[in-house]
């Protein structure tokens, strides 16, 4: 049987503190036991919080959106700046060639960051759709999301969101990216290879995507009928706005990003 006290040399020994609200600090932002990488001391402060069983970061007022509770986010999203993914009531430091992820509250991976190995990020907040076409960070440690990056000065560049493989994104103000203002979250769908996409569908041939667009209505959106955002992955993913009748209102190509199996921490 678990005593009290072995409990509190278990919290003790993996250095986890645990306060009231369910928030623990002190903790691990990885996953794995045993420290991967260019490892080097540095202190990073951090929270450690869990939901539903899913454990994850946060520094200060920044945390990853999809981590946030519906309150949280209608709460946040009218007063945060906003990056793609990530809530946050300070504008994150610019980003450097080299950063710090931390691993606990004593170590951090020392880190380059790959502006040619990108990741599409995709976020939601109730008032903005947002994309990112994020640099990333390559890294064997499974790091939580929320998991802070910070310059060699410390600053807060960013916060673990996503990765593909080893490939974390890192979500700033660089990069290609942008926003639809609309209520609506996003659609995500996989397109077969060479089909034809026009708004959240796909055919097999221009002439029956032809042939759809002269059937429909004109574009119509208005406050109770917002547009939608649709991400169509694949070799080559675009990203659409549509109306709620499936009129198509913005179509832009993607290149050079990845968009098939990311995986938001």
């Amino acid at each position: 049987m678990l005593t009290m006290f072995s409990l509190l040399a278990f919290l003790i020994h993996s250095s986890i503190f645990v306060v009231s609200d369910g928030r623990y600090i002190m903790g691990r932002t990885v996953l794995n036991e045993s420290n991967k990488g260019l490892v080097e001391n540095f202190s990073i402060p951090a929270e450690l919080h869990e939901r539903d069983g899913k454990r994850f970061a946060s520094f200060g007022t920044t945390v990853p959106i999809h981590c946030c509770t519906p309150e949280q986010v209608a709460e946040f999203a009218n007063k945060t700046h906003h990056y793609c993914d990530v809530f946050t009531e300070q504008v994150l430091a610019p980003l450097d060639e080299l950063v710090y992820v931390r691993i606990d509250e004593n170590t951090a991976e020392k880190v380059f960051i790959n502006r040619s190995k990108r990741i599409l990020l995709v976020s939601s907040d109730g008032v903005l759709a947002q994309w990112r076409s994020a640099p990333t960070f390559e890294s064997s440690n499974r790091f939580l999301a929320g998991t802070p990056i910070v310059n060699k000065d410390g600053d807060l560049v960013s916060v673990v969101t996503a990765r593909k493989g080893n490939h974390y994104a890192v979500s700033t103000f660089e990069g290609e990216g942008g926003y639809f203002e609309t209520s609506q979250p996003w659609k995500v769908l996989d397109p077969p290879e060479g089909a034809a996409v026009y708004g959240d569908r796909w055919f097999p041939s221009r002439e029956e995507v032809r042939a759809y667009t002269l059937s429909l209505p004109g574009a119509a959106v208005s406050a109770g009928s917002p547009p939608a955002p649709v991400l169509h992955r694949g070799g080559s993913g675009r990203l659409v706005l549509a109306d709620a009748r499936g009129r198509q209102l913005s179509h832009h190509y993607l290149h050079g990003v990845a968009t098939t199996d990311v995986q938001y921490l």
